[in-house]
């Protein structure tokens, strides 16, 4: 029971450390949601401290995929669909730029999945982050927006 009240807690606190980050305190969701994400999953995995490297790598997958308006899978996608959506107002740019991202950023859960075995959650995490991100993206409130980024990501948990 306590494992589950940890991960709903953080869960919801990294809704808004990533909030934080999009209020320009970078620091929340660059470093801070992912150290808290893995120093519980180290915890969930019997002080298994391998897990510390999802943070790393969580870093660097946001590093290299963002999307913003400059973003380069923003840019990918404003090409595909011909310029529609340079921007930001065109719906299936916007979406898919999220769900790229999503994709992408899932790829640290990989770590939980060699350390815990959980392949199969691996998988359904993927699939959700990937859709969850591109819904989250056409929500217009930007304070529901984020924080529902934030505690997708942290759905990691559960790999």
């Amino acid at each position: 029971m306590l494992n589950w009240i940890l991960i709903l807690a953080v869960v919801l606190i990294s809704g808004q450390l990533w909030r934080m980050g999009g209020d320009g305190q970078k620091w929340a969701r660059a470093f801070v949601m992912p150290t808290l994400i893995a120093l519980l999953k180290v915890y969930l995995l019997g002080w298994n401290w391998w897990a510390i490297l999802y943070a790393p790598v969580l870093w660097g997958l946001m590093s290299l995929f963002s999307y913003g308006l400059s973003a380069p899978p923003h840019k990918f996608w404003v090409w595909v669909f011909g310029g529609k959506g340079s921007t930001g107002d065109y719906l299936p740019v916007e979406c898919l730029t999220r769900a790229t991202c999503g994709l992408f950023w899932a790829q640290a859960a990989i770590v939980f999945a060699i350390l815990s075995g959980g392949w199969g959650y691996y998988i359904i995490y993927t699939v959700f982050l990937t859709a969850a991100n591109a819904f989250w993206g056409t929500v217009k409130e930007v304070e529901i927006s984020e924080r529902g980024v934030g505690a997708s990501v942290a759905g990691s948990l559960l790999v």
